[in-house]
């Protein structure tokens, strides 16, 4: 039956789960309503903005609560959207951490049938060690901000609670000094502007990179010398006519070249455009997941291997690891030809190895129909995962049920307050997936 929905309709729904974005899901009349600002639980009298066409699924807007969650609070970030703030970076902050995670689980549950187990954090303010920001002016001069869930429209993040405070002190800094030289979001008449920014700290050292479409102006370079809370300056040029805020390779303006950084006990240099955990406190426990009670054995597979963590930590443990990375870069950091993770798959599968593990940290698009067959077919011992999509690896995992049965699954809550929680899956080879010989069933 088809629902009779109206476009600025008004109706009283309750809230059954929050999508990837933390925002609220609700059904009327079979249509999947998302709308933003209310939690698992809540009623609220909305109004409808669209509808799809072609799917059972429309978005409305916030117009009033009705019985409001217990654990609702006044968000503690004076730029919330709830508070009448623009920012919509963290959709959650209005509701109690515990109540977060309660909503988390409860979403997993209705949205994709997965049993979630314990949900570890590691800290809910300050996390965020790396940080992008637009420019755009205003009355005082340029700010730093950021897009406005959805829209083109800027929204200043004036307090936030989430980033680093050496992150919030820099960027105050640069404000008042790129005011003090009359440095606009804007190149006009010849005179250079920035676009953007992008930070990363380490906690102690910080590298800014300042984004625009030109670098020929003495005031950028008289800023980066003059910013004292930043240990390197870069600019990087981008295309004014793309969406992209990533530029091409930067150039040093000012100090360091690098940062010295530490991760699961691995050393590296971080540059500019290096990658950087936005949460490293907090990507520490779900590492520690990945790997716990692996004991070890004769061969590994690290899938996805990136910078190579992983593959350092599971060489500790077995005889022989083989990194399995598609980016050039970092695959040559590895010392392997890059691969895509379904290609290197088929070539073991036609090598006879025998992986007693495989671990695999894929993409938000998660692992994919080929990969996950291969996985299959290989049948090693004991397969983790980490995922950064809860609708992704529900997919995957469909394929995988056909040689693994899933034993634990974890989440962390990498970026508190908002709708993303990464899991961490242990699944166990199923018997029937081996033949008499102990050897991997091809079926």
């Amino acid at each position: 039956m088809r629902h009779t929905l109206k476009k600025e309709q008004r109706l009283v729904v309750r809230a059954e789960a929050l999508d990837e974005e933390g925002r609220g899901v609700a059904t009327y009349e079979g249509v999947e309503l998302v709308v933003s600002g209310i939690y698992p639980g809540e009623a609220a009298e909305i109004a409808i903005e669209a509808l799809s066409r072609h799917h059972p699924r429309g978005f409305g807007r916030l117009i009033r609560l009705i019985e409001p969650h217990s654990a609702r609070r006044l968000s503690p970030c004076p730029s919330d959207r709830s508070r009448g703030g623009g920012c919509t970076g963290c959709p959650l902050l209005a509701l109690g951490v515990e109540a977060q995670h309660e909503a988390h689980r409860r979403s997993l549950k209705i949205r994709y049938g997965l049993e979630l187990g314990e949900i570890l954090q590691a800290n809910d303010a300050g996390y965020r060690m790396a940080s992008k920001r637009i420019a755009f002016d205003t009355r005082e001069g340029i700010e730093f901000g950021s897009f406005r869930r959805g829209t083109n429209r800027p929204a200043v993040m004036t307090g936030c609670i989430v980033e680093s405070p050496l992150i919030v002190r820099a960027i105050d800094e640069l404000r008042e000094k790129a005011r003090a030289l009359g440095i606009s979001s804007r190149s006009i008449n010849g005179r250079a502007g920035i676009n953007a920014i992008w930070l990363k700290t380490d906690g102690e050292g910080l590298l800014l990179t300042l984004i625009g479409d030109d670098l020929h102006d003495a005031r950028i370079e008289a800023l980066a010398r003059s910013l004292e809370m930043s240990r390197g300056v870069f600019y990087s040029r981008r295309d004014p006519a793309g969406n992209a805020l990533r530029g091409e390779t930067p150039v040093r303006l000012a100090g360091a070249s690098f940062l010295d950084t530490e991760l699961f006990g691995i050393h590296q240099h971080l540059g500019p455009l290096g990658f950087l955990q936005p949460n490293p406190a907090a990507a520490r426990l779900a590492y520690d997941k990945l790997l716990e009670g692996i004991e070890g054995g004769a061969l590994a597979f690290d899938l996805y291997a990136g910078a190579g963590l992983i593959t350092e930590k599971l060489r500790e443990r077995f005889k022989e690891v083989i990194p399995c990375e598609s980016f050039e870069e970092s695959a040559r950091a590895l010392g392997v030809a890059p691969l895509r993770a379904q290609d290197f798959l088929s070539q073991a599968i036609a090598n006879h190895r025998k992986p007693d593990l495989i671990v695999a940290n894929p993409p938000r698009s998660g692992l994919g129909v080929e990969p996950s067959k291969a996985l299959v077919a290989l049948a090693p011992k004991e397969l983790r995962i980490m995922s950064c999509s809860a609708k992704s690896f529900a997919r995957d995992r469909t394929i995988l049920n056909e040689g693994f049965e899933l034993i634990e699954l974890t989440g962390v809550d990498t970026l508190p307050h908002t709708g993303h929680l990464e899991l961490v899956a242990r699944f166990r080879r199923k018997e029937s997936q081996r033949d008499e010989e102990g050897r991997p069933n091809s079926g």
